[in-house]
């Protein structure tokens, strides 16, 4: 009985202390890193694909979230069908943004990877892209997604 009891002891005092260094390690996270002006919620309101204006049969078309470095997606065709889906991992690096995709629609796209740049102006965040664009093997498809080939402009999404 007094083994089990001494055990039980250690067992609480490592879960504790795993716990105390877990939310630390959180804490740490959450202010080494540094706010992105494109965190929240943002809602595509004009899409001009090779310098033509499309115009969406559906509203919202589509809708992208950036939260704590990810990024998540879902899109509808002009028609207003669904037509794909897409999540992961973003970084912004100046006026450059880069997603790699960790989901897809598509699962061909799983950690295909692009480069676009980016502005805000007044309430409007704007993607110009491709700057870069490469499948998960590395084969660059710059020129196949499109060398600059879309201004996507999106503001925020309110309720």
């Amino acid at each position: 009985m007094r083994y089990c009891l001494f055990f039980a002891v250690i067992f609480f005092a490592a879960c504790n202390s795993n716990i105390d260094n877990q939310e630390a390690a959180i804490s740490e996270k959450d202010t080494a890193k540094p706010y992105s002006p494109i965190e929240g919620n943002w809602v595509l309101v004009s899409n001009e694909v090779y310098g033509k204006m499309t115009q969406p049969k559906r509203f919202p078309q589509q809708v992208k979230m950036f939260h704590d470095g990810y990024y998540a997606f879902v899109m509808y065709d002009a028609a207003g069908n669904f037509y794909y889906a897409g999540a992961g991992p973003y970084e912004v690096n100046g006026n450059m943004y880069k997603e790699t995709f960790a989901y897809a629609t598509d699962t061909t796209d799983v950690d295909a990877w692009d480069t676009q740049r980016w502005e805000i102006k007044g309430d409007t965040l704007i993607f110009y892209g491709f700057e870069k664009a490469a499948l998960a093997d590395g084969t660059d498809v710059t020129e196949k997604w499109g060398k600059h080939k879309f201004v996507e402009k999106r503001v925020r999404l309110k309720r």
